[in-house]
């Protein structure tokens, strides 16, 4: 029994053996399948209206903002026009209130004139009427009005030569290019009045200026 003992411990142990894995089945669906016509047909025309639909969107789209920045442009033109009307407006104001100021003081000096003309009315004869020089019935206050008057007077002379170089010109009555030559000279002539009648005016400007400031110093000061 020892030996059998003996014998059965010497012997070496035999690996067990495992049978293989069974192979799996072939997954369900994974052998090729004819796809219907009809329903290849019917995608393919989903996806052609869908990208007829793509291009149509991304063209209204396109249309859309053209029109957009149609309408921007035109919308900061309207906006340029305003301010340019509004500045215009207010031009128009500001020279209606000079002209209705100049319109005041033309109508005191009318009713000064005609009050002088009432008082004086009678005072002389035909004879010594007559005889008063027009340049001489009035004189200025100072020398820049007198040069003011002057240069007002040879402007308004040399506006109507060139009046009538104009209605000689149209009847034929002298050259053109003497119409043009004479046109020329009295227009710098006239300039040169017209710009000392406003080099005049800006001095007195300044002089009743400054004749107001003494008088409201004059008068603080008191």
């Amino acid at each position: 029994m020892n030996s059998s003992l003996g014998s059965t411990a010497a012997r070496p142990a035999i690996p067990r053996e495992y049978s293989p894995a069974p192979t799996p089945p072939p997954p369900y669906g994974s052998g090729r399948m004819t796809e219907d016509p009809a329903e290849v047909f019917k995608k393919n025309a989903i996806n052609k209206l869908v990208d007829l639909l793509n291009g149509d969107i991304r063209e209204l789209k396109k249309s859309r903002e053209e029109e957009m920045e149609g309408l921007f442009g035109a919308q900061a033109s309207l906006r340029k026009r305003e301010e340019e009307l509004r500045k215009g407006l207010k031009e128009m104001q500001d020279e209606k209130e000079a002209l209705e100021q100049q319109l005041q003081m033309v109508l005191m000096n009318t009713d000064v004139l005609e009050g002088w003309l009432r008082e004086n009315e009678g005072k002389l004869g035909s004879n010594e009427v007559n005889c008063v020089d027009v340049d001489e019935a009035f004189e200025p206050c100072d020398v820049l009005s007198k040069q003011m008057l002057d240069c007002t007077a040879s402007d308004l002379a040399v506006e109507d030569a060139i009046y009538a170089l104009d209605k000689a010109a149209q009847e034929g009555a002298i050259p053109f290019d003497q119409y043009l030559r004479n046109v020329r000279l009295l227009s710098r002539e006239q300039f040169f009045h017209r710009a000392t009648a406003s080099k005049v005016r800006a001095v007195q400007m300044q002089a009743q200026v400054a004749s107001m400031a003494s008088r409201a110093s004059t008068q603080y000061a008191f």
